[in-house]
């Protein structure tokens, strides 16, 4: 099989992630594999390393006005037109609705919704019109994969497409070595993620500081990643006098981020105000590392077979949650299970497998 996915960014994230899970398995038994995205990202070196094509789309970026909508998806028809890919997987919203558009089903096209751009939480005006564009885009899509059941229910609400098309396939992840717990009186809070919405570190922030002194000092809270809050968040700490206890680090590199979990983190936290089914968690509960997270989107899904602490956006409930992992044997038996549902429900594995069935459903439609 010749497998082209088209993704809008290659910088590190949970829809990257997949898509190089994705071309090492299909390369690892005998497919061949392009990935179509903007250059010079995570993903781009990913794909050539597992020894994938890397087609570089120098038009998609986080802010696309018609005329780059028209080169971008003019380059992707003129890639495929010469790839001749027996199967086309469109990753992420802009780059999927460019590609399902632009093809109009002349090839055969899966699309993976990684969180609907529409779910809850996200602002009013996607919620009212991204929900049309989905719906004519499903009608030149072969396969919808949904990485939530909270997703695919979105789908089917949304009426995105009929319910042969949809299919519900959950992230997988490889289990990690878990930390082996020492005698550092310090517990090691870690938070990765994106410095804009929807991430909402603030409240983690705000929860810190209603904690009392002496808890305080027995916390060290790392924040990994950047983009436009990391000033106003550093702001926030300085005034809340919580710069020797809330350090950030800036955006790391992917295989730094995963070794500082590894080998430091004692919990994971993931505050956000709308997500889809987050790489960060199951990385985090593949190594045994407990996780405190938002009640949003396909998140209670990971967590549903222990692991874990949900919370809402609510400073109390953080408080809480903060305060329960304080005791080590609870971060232990949360640990366990956190390990156990990823080996249990989240095999990498599986979800390759499942989702190269549906490519190949979709060559006999």
């Amino acid at each position: 099989m010749r497998a082209f996915f088209f993704i809008t960014k290659s910088e590190q994230g949970g829809a990257q992630t997949h898509v190089a899970q994705l071309t090492k398995w299909l390369i690892e038994h005998d497919h061949e594999v392009a990935v179509m995205s903007a250059p010079g990202g995570w993903l781009h070196t990913q794909t050539i390393q597992l020894g994938g094509r890397f087609i570089p789309n120098n038009h998609l970026g986080n802010i696309l006005h018609i005329f780059q909508l028209w080169a971008a998806s003019r380059q992707f028809l003129q890639s495929v037109h010469e790839y001749k890919p027996d199967i086309v997987a469109c990753h992420s919203t802009i780059a999927g609705l460019i590609g399902r558009f632009a093809l109009r089903g002349r090839v055969p096209t899966i699309f993976t919704a990684h969180g609907w751009g529409f779910t809850q939480g996200t602002p009013v005006l996607r919620r009212l019109f991204l929900p049309l564009f989905e719906r004519i885009a499903g009608r030149f899509t072969s396969k919808i994969i949904c990485v939530s059941g909270n997703d695919l229910e979105l789908a089917k609400s949304h009426r995105i497409a009929p319910a042969e098309k949809l299919v519900q396939i959950y992230n997988g992840i490889e289990v990690a070595d878990s930390r082996s717990l020492d005698d550092d009186k310090n517990l090691h809070i870690f938070f990765v993620g994106r410095l804009a919405p929807p991430k909402n570190p603030f409240l983690l922030v705000e929860a810190f500081a209603r904690l009392d002194r002496e808890l305080q000092e027995r916390i060290l809270v790392t924040i990994i990643g950047d983009g436009p809050d990391r000033e106003k968040l550093e702001r926030r700490i300085l005034a809340q006098e919580l710069a020797h206890r809330i350090k950030l680090t800036g955006a790391l590199p992917r295989e730094q981020v995963l070794h500082r979990l590894q080998t430091q983190a004692d919990v994971f936290i993931l505050l956000s105000r709308w997500e889809g089914f987050p790489y960060s968690v199951l990385e985090a509960m593949s190594a045994g590392i407990p996780v405190i997270a938002s009640r949003v989107g396909g998140i209670p899904e990971a967590l549903e077979h222990g692991g874990g602490i949900l919370v809402d956006e609510n400073i109390e409930q953080l408080i809480h949650a903060l305060t329960t992992l304080i005791n080590k044997n609870a971060r232990i038996a949360m640990g366990v299970a956190a390990k156990r549902s990823v080996e249990t429900h989240f095999s990498i594995e599986q979800m390759c497998a499942d989702t190269f069935a549906q490519y190949e459903q979709a060559l006999l439609q």
